[in-house]
Parts: structure tokens; C-alpha cells; sequence
């Protein structure tokens, strides 16, 4: 009885093991200014879990000539669904704007103003 209750413990413990895996967890996008519909070059992006914060920072990079930016984090432990990625994308001069879970996504910069939140794939001014 005592080896049949250990491997149960041991079939529990392996069917866990393959139920999780390490997923790194990427999002890339380009980055827009509003007003004249061009590419942002060297736009700051910092990418997160869960929500922007210290405790959550996985790295930051800046866009490329074309606007263009890929982010990813540190390989996680999922167990069912992996956190959401947030980056923040923020230009001297333009507003601040945050992206959960880009994939391909344009934000669109404005003239510094207020902050905007979640504004992705909106069509140009």
C-alpha cells in the first residue's frame, strides 16, 4: 500500500512537469507619429509581466529606423496560461503609451499632451 500511494505522488508530480513548460513570452509592433504618419526612430520600449512596475521589468530596447521593436522576456514557468507582456513606449517629446501583448501592432505617437493608454492599430489621423 505504501509503494502504490508513492507512485501515485510520483505520477502526480510527472503529470505536472509536462503539463508546464518555460515559454519566453515576445511582442514586437511599430511605432507611428500621428501627426505625420512617419516611423518613430529610437523610441524608448520597455517590456513587462502582468503590469508595468520594477518587480515585472524584463528589458527594454528602442525602435529602429523603421519604427520597428522586439521585446521578449525571460524564459517563465507557465502552468496553464503565461502572464500577459505589457511594454511601455515612451519618446521624448510624444505621449506615453502602453501595448498588452503586442503582436504586429502600430501605436500611433502624438505631440507630447496627455498619456494614452492602449491605442494600437488606429487608423492615421
Amino acid at each position: 500500500m505504501h509503494c502504490r500511494g508513492f507512485g501515485m505522488i510520483m505520477g502526480l508530480i510527472f503529470l505536472m512537469v509536462l503539463s508546464s513548460c518555460q515559454k519566453t513570452i515576445s511582442g514586437n509592433g511599430v511605432v507611428m507619429d500621428k501627426i505625420s504618419g512617419m516611423p518613430l526612430k529610437g523610441v524608448s520600449v520597455r517590456a513587462y509581466l502582468e503590469h508595468p512596475s520594477p518587480d515585472t521589468f524584463q528589458m527594454q530596447t528602442t525602435t529602429d529606423v523603421h519604427g520597428d521593436y522586439f521585446v521578449s522576456s525571460v524564459p517563465q514557468v507557465c502552468t496553464g496560461s503565461c502572464p500577459a507582456l505589457y511594454v511601455e513606449i515612451t519618446m521624448q517629446g510624444y505621449t506615453l503609451a502602453y501595448v498588452k501583448n503586442p503582436h504586429n501592432d502600430t501605436t500611433w505617437l502624438s505631440p507630447s499632451g496627455k498619456k494614452i493608454i492602449h491605442e494600437t492599430n488606429s487608423p492615421q489621423p
